[in-house]
């Protein structure tokens, strides 16, 4: 009867554990540009932890002047809502880079909508642009640059 019963468990926590990952939100395709003359190092901070930890490959710790990376994250919060939020550094400037999507209730039932947004810091010229959507899966590509 005990091992019933542990089968019954793990069975729930693994059909539990199924659920959320089918639960997950779209996915971000991110490509940060160094337009800049010098180094721009990945800074994390309290508010990009998360999606540093969700990001795939992981973002480079530095990307040198003229160079790009890219990566992925896949929205873990909901299916409805996603929010990615990722800093940079170069020297004394500051990019501060997030994007996201929600599904918005309407008449017709519901509507994606992607956002952007940058601060720049310390004189840094910071820039996010959303570069294409995918209205069947909802995932779509942004992408930051920083000079």
């Amino acid at each position: 009867m005990k091992n019933k019963n542990a089968l019954k468990i793990c069975g729930g926590v693994v059909a539990l554990t199924m659920a959320g990952y089918a639960q997950a939100g779209p996915e971000v395709t991110i490509t940060f540009k160094n337009n800049g003359t010098a180094a721009a190092s990945y800074d994390v901070v309290g508010s990009s932890a998360y999606s540093y930890a969700e990001a795939r490959p992981k973002p480079k710790a530095e990307i040198n002047p003229g160079e790009s990376d890219v990566y992925g994250v896949k929205g873990a919060q909901s299916p409805d809502v996603a929010t990615v939020v990722f800093q940079y550094k170069m020297g004394a400037k500051i990019c501060k880079f997030k994007t996201s999507y929600v599904k918005l209730p309407s008449r017709s039932g519901t509507v994606p909508k992607w956002n952007k947004s940058e601060q720049s810091l310390g004189g840094a010229r910071c820039e996010a642009r959303i570069t294409g959507t995918n209205f069947a899966t909802h995932d779509w590509t942004v992408e930051f640059s920083m000079k």
